[in-house]
């Protein structure tokens, strides 16, 4: 199965990709008011899909051609995103191997560079399917 990418949650998430290389993804979020959480803030699990929409296209970029799915994300929430305020995702894949890679990102707040989140992800390998 070939991948979409960007992933079809992006469209919805307001993303655009700034920079791609191996390994490496960049990406700008718009969020709406309706991303909001009851205090105004962008709601957490929003910012979670943020980062799992810029970390997965990385370990696409070094997944050789094999699928894989994600087993676990970490965020660390350390200051609210507004709506209306536009953010950057930056995720790079640290580390990789036959079975896992490990993925790092920040978020950031683009008008001032202040940071708002991080996030680790770990993604497993799947092997690819055996012809006939």
């Amino acid at each position: 199965m070939t991948p979409r990418l960007p992933p079809p949650t992006f469209e919805y998430l307001n993303g655009e990709v700034l920079e791609e290389a191996p390994g490496r993804v960049r990406c700008r979020f718009r969020p709406t008011e309706e991303m909001a959480n009851p205090w105004g803030a962008v709601q957490g699990g929003i910012l979670a899909a943020f980062f799992d929409d810029t970390m997965g296209p990385a370990v696409v970029s070094v997944a050789g051609g094999r699928g894989f799915t994600t087993m676990t994300i970490h965020v660390t929430y350390l200051r609210p995103g507004k709506p209306g305020e536009p953010l950057v995702c930056e995720a790079t894949v640290v580390r990789h191997g036959r079975m896992q890679a490990y993925a790092e990102a920040t978020l950031t707040r683009e008008s001032d560079g202040e940071l708002l989140a991080r996030a680790s992800s770990v993604n497993l390998f799947l092997e690819r399917p055996k012809k006939g």
